[in-house]
């Protein structure tokens, strides 16, 4: 279902965009967008910025929203990932993605459930990005949040993605040619690879896990990487090519 077809469909009087400063949400949100420019309903842009993102994301998600003249809405968690952590959470990990709800999709939640009715939100999701994703349907309701969810690009594959981006002139998220794939750094998705790159490019930003996990007081890690500690005071001691 196109983009029209859908808000027609559904009634459609609010309608947010998740933009999170990777590809896929950047494809899904101009696509939207763009076919619904001319229609008179409440479009929104929203980021969540979950106060652990790689650094630049924020600007990149601002200078392409002013780029195409879409309204932007940036949002956090409160509170932040590092009070959280602090506070009792533990470090996330593949078992322990606590993090996704709190840090992005609550966040986004509060802000869709105050808009007018009918309400539906953007995605970015594919279903060749994982087997969890692979069974998403297009179009589902949430009745926590009382809004349509629509994947408009969930049949997309990456080279879908990537030719539109090419067609269309969208500029590629700067944090790939760093070999990263998630904007979010919590640890869930990262590796011990890509904290090495994080390291080595935004050293200040880094030293805020080695900080953390000096606060731990039973000596925990700041990363488990395949479900294994893997200690940040390890990391800094360890040089990358690039170091060298």
């Amino acid at each position: 279902m196109n983009p029209r077809e859908f808000v027609e469909h559904y009634c459609v009087k609010s309608l947010v965009a998740s933009f999170s400063g990777g590809k896929d949400s950047l494809a899904s949100t101009h696509y939207v967008l763009s076919a619904l420019e001319d229609l008179d309903i409440y479009k929104q842009v929203v980021y969540v910025d979950t106060t652990v993102m790689i650094p630049g994301t924020t600007e990149f998600v601002k200078d392409v929203c002013a780029q195409f003249g879409w309204p932007l809405t940036v949002l956090q968690p409160k509170p932040d990932f590092w009070t959280m952590v602090r506070e009792g959470k533990p470090m996330p990990s593949m078992r322990r993605r606590w993090c996704c709800f709190h840090l992005k999709l609550k966040p986004i939640r509060d802000f869709v459930r105050d808009l007018n009715p009918q309400r539906a939100e953007v995605t970015g999701l594919r279903r060749d990005e994982s087997p969890k994703r692979a069974s998403i349907n297009e179009i589902f309701y949430l009745k926590t949040s009382r809004v349509w969810k629509y994947a408009p690009i969930c049949t997309w594959t990456e080279k879908n993605v990537l030719d539109y981006m090419a067609k269309h002139g969208l500029s590629m998220p700067p944090h790939y040619r760093l070999g990263l794939h998630e904007t979010c750094l919590c640890g869930a998705f990262s590796s011990k690879r890509e904290m090495m790159i994080v390291k080595a490019r935004f050293p200040r930003f880094f030293d805020q896990f080695l900080e953390l996990e000096k606060d731990f007081k039973k000596g925990g890690a700041a990363f488990y990487f395949h479900n294994k500690p893997t200690y940040a005071r390890d990391l800094k001691k360890q040089k990358t090519m690039e170091e060298f």
